[in-house]
């Protein structure tokens, strides 16, 4: 590996001069001959690499704006090679690239819906030929400030590491790739520079339309820098051998937060966050004909019904295991709807539905049979919860039973004539019309749920062989994708996350290791998606002025580049079930940093939230933007968007299934999700004695959960009626016994 510094001249984001300089990883200094400064570096030896605190000072003033860089290289370069930039490139997005307008929706020849490559819209990513190409990115356009690759051929892995911010700039990171030549370089320079070109995803000059765009004019610059001053860039180069892909995801969490870890924070409690949202559904989300909306302007028809995906049939469970009256009977209503009003004659459901017309998800031009599977695997996989905690709760589940069972057949068909699901079907035909994509993976948790509750060996078996052919053709090569519905095949943390669900559920269902073993290793791929850190966000903006902290936060996908509140659209209680399954505390912090996260982004009638369109949001709402990246426009970091989001199902399942604090007598391990404080006085053999403090200013109802995760059966399909609660008003200080 070869390292190297650099100095660059800038007109504009147009390189002027430049200068390199090699180096070797100790301590020594460096001077340039071109720019006037010079750099001092000191190292320290870290576990499986070093730190570098390289002080660039300048005994001139600077004539032009400049950046400096430091990068690490290789001349045994292959384009196997695995390149990854967190939450923004998996694999370098090596995908077939197009200019398609939005939203992108790419139907390959009839005859090849699986022989065609794979399609991205126009977001960075490394070139399929043999040619030189380069991804450039600043860190906020990244959950985790560091790109890294894996080298398939010698079983290694290489990361290099920075922090998001330097000085008062923002870092950059570039992957420069010369494929006949045999060499890349990882480099992380300070401003951070997108030379020429940088990704925009808007309205573009060139008259083409709202598009994703990754050749848009850069609006970066280098800084000017005068005589005496100083600038000190800190960098972690990570080397890891005889590992495979699943261990090079686990090795890069395990040094994301060498540099930057997040900050404890207090601000608003589940149960308020979740009241808020509870009452806004009551009141704009509940249509006339009977079920509940996913959005609030029902003249748009994408806000009145979607399946799953972003929370039709989804948003039902929460409040129908909470509520005991209004909202429980709402949340059956919809169920009915759903299957009296929505289900095709072949068993699927209607993708898209709004006053009486049923839309495909394949846009305007298309059928409204063409369906985003993900969204009936996201669908059939909460109701199948909601039927369970009927059936627990005396409920008659009959009139749901043959319909459902009628959703899973068409699963079973499909997955019989085609050994896949695809990501795109013809309802009416079934037939798969887009493939190459994980986007469907729920549908394996979902049918080994049905194989429960049916009692079905033939659910549990095309569980099984969806979730071996998952893994063999997108875990094992670190690439799960295609979720959303327009994205066309890019990466994306929601099939991350459906994939870990399954996994999970797979696990519980059939209690093989093999399949957590497959959880443990996507989890450490979908953890990438996750914000490691807390972005300094512009001063003047609304996140910095309402103290957000972005750690915990998920990136939606790669070319979606915003981070957003929660998991679209999960609790991330797989996480939870995890560490019941296997002791590691780790999948607690994990579930923390995600559940923690959310509320703070639930707009209050206390406390409302400006929006760009100088609109407060109205209580209750969520809105899916945490701009750290300026893939919008640079107006836009550190601000959000008027609309009723996803999110808000997010925190509606985080509250049902994700205890405010969580206490396992088996290993006697506090953890706590909520914001609240709590400490542990006396552990005893069937009790645990705590004191208890709200720092919010706002009283709240703290869940608590006494478990055992030695007794499998204690936390299964649904267990908030499990959970104990606590009510504590503002600033209140309680002691308190928790028994099993």
């Amino acid at each position: 590996m070869r390292y190297s510094l650099m100095c660059k001249s800038f007109t504009g984001s147009e390189v002027l001069d430049s200068e390199i300089v090699d180096v070797k990883l100790e301590n020594n200094e460096v001077a340039f001959s071109q720019f006037p400064c010079r750099a001092l570096i000191t190292t320290e030896r870290l576990p499986h690499g070093q730190r570098l605190d390289i002080i660039l000072s300048f005994h001139e003033d600077t004539t032009d704006p400049m950046n400096f860089s430091f990068s690490m290289a290789t001349e045994q370069w292959e384009k196997s090679n695995y390149v990854l930039m967190p939450g923004a490139v998996y694999n370098g997005n090596r995908f077939v690239s197009l200019p398609l307008p939005y939203p992108p929706y790419y139907e390959p020849p009839h005859n090849s819906p699986f022989t065609e490559a794979e399609v991205i819209t126009s977001i960075p990513h490394l070139d399929m030929e043999n040619r030189t190409s380069q991804i450039s990115l600043l860190s906020g356009d990244m959950a985790s400030p560091l790109c890294g690759f894996y080298d398939f051929n010698r079983q290694s892995g290489s990361v290099l590491l920075g922090t998001h911010q330097c000085g008062s700039y923002y870092t950059g990171f570039t992957v420069d790739e010369h494929q006949i030549d045999g060499k890349a370089s990882f480099v992380l320079s300070v401003p951070g520079v997108r030379e020429t070109s940088a990704y925009f995803f808007g309205d573009q000059n060139d008259g083409h339309g709202f598009r994703p765009d990754v050749t848009a004019p850069s609006q970066d610059t280098g800084a000017w820098f005068k005589q005496g001053q100083s600038l000190t860039l800190t960098v972690c180069v990570f080397h890891s051998q005889q590992i495979s892909l699943p261990d090079f995801f686990k090795f890069v969490n395990s040094t994301k937060t060498t540099l930057e870890s997040p900050n404890q924070f207090f601000n608003v409690p589940f149960y308020k966050a979740y009241t808020s949202i509870k009452e806004k559904y009551q009141k704009e989300n509940y249509t006339e004909e009977g079920y509940y909306s996913v959005g609030t302007n029902w003249n748009i028809h994408q806000q009145c019904w979607q399946a799953g995906w972003i929370g039709g049939g989804m948003n039902s469970y929460p409040l129908l295991i909470e509520d005991s009256s209004e909202a429980r009977e709402r949340s059956l209503s919809t169920l009915r709807f759903i299957f009296s009003r929505l289900q095709h004659p072949s068993g699927w459901i209607f993708g898209m539905y709004g006053n009486g017309k049923f839309y495909g998800d394949g846009g305007d031009s298309n059928p409204d049979t063409i369906l985003l599977v993900r969204k009936n695997a996201d669908l059939l996989y909460f109701v199948l919860k909601q039927l369970f905690w009927l059936s627990d709760n005396y409920h008659s589940t009959t009139e749901f039973e043959q319909p459902v069972k009628a959703l899973c057949d068409a699963f079973v068909r499909l997955f019989r004539k085609y050994g896949q699901l695809g990501q795109f079907i013809d309802m009416a035909t079934e037939e798969i019309v887009v493939g190459n994509s994980a986007g469907a993976c729920m549908a394996v948790g979902a049918l080994a749920l049905a194989s429960e509750y049916f009692l079905s060996t033939e659910y549990r078996s095309v569980a099984e062989q969806l979730g071996e052919y998952y893994y063999n053709n997108y875990v094992i090569k670190g690439m799960l994708n295609g979720c959303p519905g327009e994205i066309c095949q890019a990466p994306d943390s929601e099939a991350a996350f459906a994939m870990l669900e399954s996994y999970v559920q797979l696990y519980e269902t059939t209690h093989k290791s093999i399949w957590l073993t497959y959880a443990e290793e996507t989890c450490e791929m979908a953890m990438t998606w996750v914000m490691s850190y807390d972005f300094v966000f512009p001063a003047h903006s609304t996140a910095a002025q309402r103290g957000v902290h972005s750690s915990g936060t998920v990136f939606a996908n790669a070319q979606n580049k915003h981070s957003a509140p929660g998991i679209c659209t999960l609790s991330g209680n797989s996480l939870l079930k995890l560490y019941r399954f296997t002791g590691k505390a780790k999948y607690l912090h994990d579930l923390h940093a995600i559940a923690h996260s959310l509320p703070q982004y639930v707009s209050l009638a206390e406390d409302p939230e400006l929006t760009l369109e100088k609109q407060y949001l109205p209580p209750g709402y969520m809105n899916e933007r945490v701009q750290t990246s300026d893939w919008e426009g640079k107006e836009t970091v550190g601000e959000f968007l008027y609309g009723s989001n996803w999110p808000e199902v997010s925190m509606l399942l985080t509250f049902v299934e994700v205890p405010g604090v969580y206490v396992d007598f088996a290993s006697r391990t506090l953890q706590v999700f909520d914001h609240v404080e709590c400490l542990v006085t006396q552990w005893n053999e069937d009790s645990v004695s705590m004191e208890m403090y709200n720092p919010t200013a706002y009283s709240t109802m703290v869940t608590l959960l006494a478990d055992e995760r030695t007794d499998a059966q204690r936390v299964t399909h649904h267990y908030f009626a499990c959970m104990k609660t606590v009510p504590l008003s503002a600033g209140e200080r309680i002691q308190m016994e928790l028994r099993k």
